[in-house]
């Protein structure tokens, strides 16, 4: 599983060695300028629109939340046919191992949410993004997550730490199933 890198502190940190910006101005118009392009869905996505099939039997789906120096939650949460496997680690009312009974049409509304939110189009790393110019952008101590789909002929995972203006941001249908993740946890009182 991917974890994020070493959390130093609540900055962004910008490599521009040999990039040759003049001015804090020009570095700034540079990160921003690589966060825009950087966000969203990859430039020329052409991945072909899939759904669900029709047997999801072998498919699971997982969502992580790394925590972080504060009080962030850091949990796992696994749904696969029939049961959903909760791990809480910190800052969650839940700690330790916890399991739910997941009915099929529950299932199938998180795969739905996945398949329909084109997750298999995004880009597998929000976080640690490299800049068309070679830079890249560290940002650190703030938490992460990410939802991963493992089906038996792929597996599709989505890495995001999103703070605004400071990384890259997922599409929006990232954080609409994040949501509908977390409300299920929170009515299991998970969380």
């Amino acid at each position: 599983m991917r974890r994020p890198i070493a959390i130093l502190s609540v900055t962004t940190l910008l490599a521009l060695a040999g990039t040759g910006y003049s001015s804090q101005d020009d570095r700034k118009a540079a990160r921003a300028e690589c966060i825009a392009s950087l966000s969203g869905f990859p430039d020329g996505d052409t991945a072909v629109k899939t759904s669900i099939p029709a047997d999801t039997n072998g498919f699971t789906l997982k969502y992580f939340a790394s925590g972080c120096f504060g009080t962030c939650p850091a949990f796992t949460l696994t749904f696969s046919e029939g049961v959903a496997r909760f791990e809480g680690h910190d800052y969650v009312r839940a700690k330790g191992r916890r399991t739910a009974k997941l009915t099929q049409s529950e299932f199938e509304e998180f795969l739905h949410a996945w398949y329909d939110g084109r997750f298999y189009a995004m880009r597998d790393d929000y976080c640690t993004p490299t800049c068309p110019d070679g830079t890249h952008i560290l940002v650190t101590d703030i938490p992460g997550s990410s939802i991963t789909l493992v089906a038996p002929n792929f597996t599709k995972q989505v890495f995001e730490c999103y703070l605004a203006a400071e990384t890259p941001t997922p599409p929006e249908q990232y954080f609409e199933l994040k949501r509908k993740i977390l409300e299920f946890a929170k009515a299991h009182r998970w969380l």
